[in-house]
């Protein structure tokens, strides 16, 4: 019979037991022990070179104790610590990592610009110092809009996504906005079209909303956090495969937003609405929003060449 045996074949023995459970103890206890005869233990108490709370296993021969919280970190930078980053990319050959925060990315000519009545949109202006932006304005006409989205790539809404943006409010009245993934215009209705988007309808309320649509449904939760004319961080985490499916969305480090309703599950965006800022006002005054970068990590649903 070998010691490594389930029970069902082997007869009990000591040697047996004592390979087959888990001892615990303080470090110096478990320092006494036969390594030879033993497999896990875990740590109660932290004393002869053991810590509390971490799982030991006994080396082959018998001689020491390795601590299975400390082994080699998954770094991914080598075969031995989870494979070459490189080696990431060739499993999963869908996936990107779209960051749009380089200056390059923050001119409004490499976005596709949509404006109504006497929207404009505008670089930063040569000689300002602090972080490029796009900024959106509606100027003096209420119900005036502009929006710019990020064109020619497609994500898939069955895997999970992760949108993030930095942008700013100037003036936190009178304001509408939508900012996210398949978002539609903030000048247009709301649709069903699949997509999860942050909102921002001061008509309604001065808070940050989540809206998500299936396809065939949409609606919108209130975070309750408040809109401000500070710099805000915006993260979407869009998790279609959960058993129900689910989408959160987070302000700065406010309390998280959990929303279950009219999540999509399935579809792609549209070729010119991967990424979208929309703003408009609801007064005849300006209401501008600066859109600082954004970063979106996904899968698409077509093929990667």
């Amino acid at each position: 019979m070998s010691l490594g045996d389930a029970w069902d074949t082997t007869a009990g023995s000591t040697s047996k037991l004592n390979l087959m459970t888990i001892p615990s103890g303080s470090g110096t206890y478990l320092q006494t022990l036969d390594k030879t005869k033993h497999k896990l233990v875990a740590c109660t108490s932290t004393s002869s070179g053991l810590t509390i709370n971490h799982v030991y296993l006994a080396s082959d021969d018998g001689t020491t104790w390795i601590d299975l919280q400390s082994l080699i970190a998954h770094t991914h930078a080598d075969s031995t610590t989870g494979g070459s980053l490189i080696d990431i990319e060739v499993a999963n050959p869908k996936y990107f990592d779209l960051v749009l925060t380089k200056t390059s990315d923050l001119y409004k000519a490499n976005w596709i610009q949509t404006v109504t009545s006497t929207g404009t949109i505008e670089d930063l202006s040569a000689g300002l110092t602090g972080p490029m932006y796009i900024r959106l304005r509606p100027n003096g006409t209420s119900g005036s809009g502009s929006t710019i989205s990020y064109p020619h790539l497609k994500l898939n809404f069955a895997k999970t996504a992760i949108y993030q943006t930095k942008l700013l409010i100037e003036t936190a009245t009178s304001i509408a906005l939508h900012t996210g993934v398949g978002a539609d215009d903030v000048t247009a209705a709301d649709s069903n079209t699949v997509k999860f988007q942050a909102e921002v309808c001061t008509v309604t309320n001065n808070n940050w909303w989540l809206r998500t649509a299936s396809g065939s449904a949409n609606s919108a939760s209130d975070t309750g956090i408040a809109i401000s004319t500070s710099a805000v961080a915006v993260k979407i985490v869009h998790y279609p495969t959960l058993g129900t499916p689910e989408t959160d969305l987070q302000i700065d480090t406010g309390t998280l937003l959990q929303k279950t309703t009219n999540i999509a599950i399935s579809g792609a965006t549209a070729d010119a609405n991967l990424i979208k800022a929309s703003v408009k006002n609801s007064t005849g005054a300006d209401r501008p929003l600066k859109f600082y970068g954004a970063r979106l990590r996904y899968e698409v649903s077509d093929t990667w060449v």
